[in-house]
């Protein structure tokens, strides 16, 4: 094996991170990603900033011990908050998740890494107007 084969081989691979989606069907693209987990729970925070500098954000947390599995929203408020934000002046927005499908595909402690998918996950009806949040991630 040549010198060259052996640096192509331990190139390391750069994580590709993402946090793709729609909320009441307008684009949500996160633009910055965050991800920890302490000794008990995993917190999740994509965020990104539109035209008129007003920053949208969703955070997910969940339990360090949920593994690779598909789980819904409405068993499990005791354990998982996810939340939908905006820092506007004018409309300021806060949303808490209530129903939907949190599928979990990856849960990698080890490497700080959880992928999957939030499905029709639907806001609380606590007078604001209920939300529809959709999106695929992938964060290490």
């Amino acid at each position: 094996m040549s010198v060259v084969q052996l640096i192509r081989k331990q190139k390391p691979r750069i994580a590709n991170r993402y946090f793709k989606g729609e909320i009441d069907g307008a684009d949500f693209t996160a633009k910055v990603f965050d991800i920890k987990k302490n000794e008990d729970r995993w917190t999740l925070t994509a965020s990104k900033v539109d035209d008129d500098l007003v920053k949208h954000q969703i955070q997910l947390v969940f339990p360090a011990s949920f593994e690779k599995r598909i789980y819904k929203l409405e068993e499990h408020l005791d354990d998982i908050r996810l939340t939908y934000s905006t820092n506007s002046l004018l409309d300021p927005i806060l949303r808490y998740g209530a129903s939907g499908l949190i599928d979990l595909t990856t849960v990698d402690p080890a490497n700080t890494h959880v992928a999957g998918a939030l499905q029709n996950i639907l806001t609380r009806d606590d007078g604001n107007p209920v939300s529809t949040i959709t999106a695929l991630f992938d964060l290490s």
